[in-house]
């Protein structure tokens, strides 16, 4: 008599003990409408309300002038350099004017590489520039010509800093405005930078390097049905942390709503109220909390120590495919040159690419890197916010609630990318941003499905916000 075939053995849970099975019910109508108008309802407010818009270029405009602040210690690092490379940077940096504040830090920076070697004529042209657009503070712009021309006391740089920050350390002197009593110390600092950046960028080239490795491991092992797998896609409940994950980002809608149009304190309240009441909406829905809880991605995996490791190697992984998000970025840029090209003739095409290339090669920008301008306090703040607050939420409801629900039905790639993308979208960063955002809520999706426990991409998610925030506190420091 043949023997029976026995049926495979079960993926490797990794030791974690799954609740029993519950009734799943199908998630209520509301929760897919409210998850794909947050996005665009959140757009629009930006575009048509006042205190939205004014809002997002206040911070639009601090986190430039952080980042120019890092381009222009490049640049100053470069002055020694043969040929005037210096001062082509500098020009290259005029693409970035977005406001008065702006303008009057590179035309500072002009000033500071050197008034008799072109500094002059350069600052004054890119001030008279600015102050032909609509809404330009003239006065002001006045006043920072003067000073890059005449020198400044201590009273009017500190007057100057409360609108270009770092950049008024560059002025001179009055009687001696070609020398700033700090330069030796700005030219020092600079050169280490560039050092460090040397540095940065070798120990990123073999972190890359680990991480394509590790992740070619990974596949290979999938393929070859050897790599255990902790999530279990039937695990129930599942269709309810769909209207977790849709209460989480409409209470995050509500909370912005609220900041514009009431009170910026409003916005914590009624933001953290939503993020309370979304994780124990499973209980109020009738689900015991240990099962929603197992279910959520709330548990210790196979221990706390495995699980951070996890996070920490997996952070490698996430690296190469960020990479491939920029490189997909670069080619959508490459695309829009093309068609432009296509459309509108050379003449126009002349002037369309350069309109793409000056939206390329406009800064990506955060909000959080312009409050790292503050002092340490503010930095230290923007840490825990990035470092820790931000993987614990939005790991909880992205890779945690949305991911559940998604692989109720979907397969895991398929639930990976959605989940990336509406991950993506919610970021400030702008659309050159979405295909490397997404990639990295791919990547952080690809550990929730290895470990299930959310320990490992929330330690991922904190060491990529760590560290950025980090290297932002150093340099701007």
């Amino acid at each position: 008599m043949e023997t029976p075939t026995l049926p495979p053995d079960l993926p490797d849970r990794g030791g974690v003990e799954c609740a029993p099975p519950s009734v799943d019910r199908k998630p209520a109508w509301w929760a897919w409408p409210l998850i794909l108008l947050v996005p665009v309802g959140l757009l629009v407010a930006e575009r048509w309300l006042p205190a939205a818009e004014a809002e997002a270029g206040a911070q639009h405009d601090l986190s430039l002038l952080a980042i120019l602040q890092f381009q222009a210690k490049i640049v100053i690092a470069m002055d020694g350099l043969p040929g005037g490379e210096a001062r082509r940077q500098a020009n290259v940096l005029e693409s970035h004017v977005r406001s008065d504040g702006t303008a009057a830090a590179l035309a500072m920076l002009h000033g500071f590489l050197g008034l008799d070697d072109g500094g002059r004529e350069a600052a004054t042209l890119l001030l008279a520039k600015r102050r032909e657009a609509r809404g330009a503070d003239a006065a002001f712009l006045e006043l920072a010509g003067r000073a890059i021309l005449e020198g400044v006391d201590d009273r009017r740089r500190e007057e100057l800093r409360s609108h270009v920050g770092w950049f008024a350390d560059l002025l001179g002197e009055p009687g001696a405005p070609e020398k700033a009593p700090l330069a030796g110390e700005i030219r020092s600092d600079a050169s280490v930078l560039v050092f460090l950046l040397g540095l940065v960028a070798f120990l990123v080239f073999a972190a890359l390097f680990a991480g394509a490795g590790l992740l070619l491991f990974a596949v290979i092992r999938s393929k070859q049905g050897r790599l255990a797998l902790a999530f279990d896609a039937s695990q129930r409940p599942a269709g309810v942390f769909l209207e977790s994950f849709a209460l989480f980002l409409a209470s995050m809608a509500a909370g912005n709503l609220a900041g514009w149009l009431v009170h910026w304190l409003a916005q914590p309240i009624i933001s953290l109220s939503g993020v309370a009441l979304a994780v124990i909406w499973p209980r109020l829905r009738g689900n015991g909390w240990r099962e929603s809880r197992l279910a959520l991605g709330w548990h210790t995996g196979r221990g706390w120590w495995r699980e951070i490791g996890a996070g920490m190697v997996g952070y490698l992984i996430v690296l190469p495919l960020a990479l491939m998000g920029v490189a997909f970025t670069a080619m959508l840029i490459g695309v829009a040159e093309v068609l432009e090209r296509l459309s509108r003739g050379a003449e126009a095409a002349a002037n369309g690419a350069g309109a793409v290339a000056g939206a390329a090669s406009e800064p990506v920008t955060h909000p959080a890197v312009g409050w790292m301008l503050g002092g340490w306090d503010a930095k230290i703040a923007v840490f825990l916010l990035a470092a820790v607050l931000a993987p614990l939420v939005e790991e909880t409801f992205f890779r945690g609630a949305f991911f559940r629900s998604l692989r109720r039905r979907w397969r895991f790639l398929g639930a990976g990318l959605l989940n990336g993308v509406i991950f993506a979208s919610l970021h400030p960063q702008g659309w050159l941003a979405i295909p490397a955002l997404t990639a990295m809520g791919l990547a952080f999706a690809c550990l929730r499905e290895w470990r299930d426990s959310l320990i490992a991409p929330m330690v991922a998610h904190a060491i990529n916000n760590g560290l950025l925030i980090g290297g932002l506190a150093l340099v701007l420091s």
